[in-house]
């Protein structure tokens, strides 16, 4: 299948998805939940966030708000309340839905007053009511004077190269081609039964995986966070898995515990980050004959760019994520600091249309030009045209697979009780690298120290998102070398 699905085509797939565990949400067909969504006041273009656990609900969900008119965001499922309100606030989301929305005063979701009034994305949001939908509550807002987006689109948060409260606006089409060019990559077939082993609001997990398989018409089997070495192995045997995808940090945790996988994997894919050419050497020893794929992607560019097929590569191209997909052309630009390094620049028909939300850390913006975008990632490139990730621009970090917008903690670190500035200072780490904060404070008889300053910063970040120390100081001139 290419293009844009059939309601028959996507309702088929997704009957026959199942989810691994007992504690799965059940949920009706989307299209009974697309008449839901539409009746519930669901505008052409109106922006839905979904803070749902991965599963086939999740999906089902995801593709009623589309086949309603809306416009889905997927989003981390337990998302703090402060960073659901901005979210929603700053995007100008007309309804947010979660298995439980947060409480307040008089059970009112996120503590917002409900009123008639419209309002427009940053001048605060108002509650209209709260209500049943299926299998979870939704929280609808006053619509905005305009939708958010428009039909057909679809909105990807970014995992930490922009900020939390900006996302990427694609289409369902612009995703659909990103995920057959990746499952062209990988030699997906149609009767390949796909493993999912990462949170679907990852764009990794949500394209390359389960759009992937929806475009082969092949099967999917959901099973979530928290990723377990021995369920993995478990339900690669029981649910007769040939594709799987993990993260970089994953593979680690498999090979720590001896790396033996069944023999009916054929092809296991690694993305999110880049895996050391030592354990790209041990996987292909644990499996021998098996595919190994080593991907590259942001979720600017739709998400995946290149892909590597280190199973029919030299050694010496195990440190690379390979050569660009059908249709994505790269350009490495020299950056103006001196050092030699450059900057990866993509084009392609996937790359997002637009930012929506508050874009944090990225000076001079997306695009470079028009259909160029900037990734704010240093690569090289071999003659054979593999491309080497050398890190990455100052602003973001890569700590367990996860990236860092450091702008994003100092911004809310200055929200704090009595912070006058939030400064950070980056530190190479195991895996990854790591970051230290240093808080300057008002001088007051009650002012807090590092831990409450940690406890009060870990209600509006993720647990990921903390720093390694907190410093406190209250004399500007005090010692704070390294940090910016």
């Amino acid at each position: 299948m290419i293009g844009l699905p059939t309601d028959d085509e996507v309702t088929r797939f997704l009957a026959r998805a199942v989810d691994v565990g007992s504690d799965a949400l059940v949920e009706r067909p989307f299209p009974e939940l697309a008449e839901r969504w539409r009746a519930g006041g669901l505008r052409p273009g109106d922006l839905v966030l979904l803070s749902l656990p991965t599963g086939v609900a999740l999906l089902q969900h995801f593709f009623g708000v589309l086949a309603a008119g809306g416009v889905p965001a997927l989003l981390a499922p337990g998302t703090p309340s402060a960073r659901l309100h901005e979210l929603a606030t700053v995007m100008g989301a007309r309804a947010l839905g979660a298995v439980r929305l947060p409480s307040h005063e008089g059970g009112l979701a996120l503590g917002m007053r409900p009123s008639a009034a419209p309002h427009t994305p940053g001048s605060g949001l108002a509650l209209e009511r709260v209500e049943p939908l299926g299998c979870i509550e939704i929280a609808w807002f006053t619509p905005t004077p305009e939708p958010a987006a428009a039909e057909g689109e679809v909105v990807l948060l970014t995992s930490g190269t922009s900020g939390f409260a900006s996302g990427c606006v694609t289409s369902l089409e612009a995703m659909l081609r990103n995920a057959a060019r990746h499952a062209d990559a990988v030699g997906q077939r149609p009767d390949d039964t796909v493993l999912v082993s990462l949170p679907l609001h990852f764009s990794f997990a949500l394209v390359a995986q389960a759009l992937a398989t929806l475009g082969r018409g092949g099967d999917l089997v959901i099973a979530g966070p928290p990723f377990n070495q021995e369920a993995y192995a478990r339900a690669i045997t029981a649910r007769g898995i040939t594709i799987s995808s993990l993260s970089p940090t994953q593979v680690r945790q498999l090979l720590l515990h001896g790396g033996v996988l069944p023999p009916g994997l054929r092809v296991l894919s690694v993305g999110g980050d880049s895996l050391a050419p030592e354990h790209v050497a041990e996987l292909l020893r644990a499996r021998p004959g098996g595919e190994l794929y080593l991907t590259y992607g942001l979720t600017q560019a739709g998400p995946r760019v290149s892909t590597l097929a280190a199973h029919a590569e030299p050694a010496s191209r195990h440190a690379s994520v390979g050569r660009p997909l059908a249709g994505t052309t790269v350009l490495l630009e020299p950056l103006d600091d001196g050092s030699g390094r450059a900057e990866l620049l993509v084009s392609s028909d996937t790359l997002m249309r637009r930012r929506i939300g508050v874009v944090e850390g990225r000076h001079g913006g997306d695009f470079r030009r028009p259909g160029v975008l900037a990734t704010g990632d240093v690569f090289d490139q071999d003659e054979s045209g593999c491309l080497f990730y050398r890190g990455r621009l100052s602003e973001y970090i890569l700590r367990g697979g996860e990236k860092i917008c450091l702008a994003t903690v100092r911004r809310l670190a200055t929200r704090l009780p009595g912070v006058l500035t939030a400064r950070t200072r980056t530190k190479p780490a195991t895996d990854g690298e790591d970051f230290d904060l240093l808080l300057l404070v008002a001088d007051a008889p009650d002012r807090l120290g590092p831990e409450q300053y940690r406890a009060q910063l870990a209600r509006a970040v993720r647990r990921s998102e903390l720093p390694h120390t907190i410093q406190v100081v209250t004399d500007p001139r005090a010692e704070a070398f390294g940090y910016k």
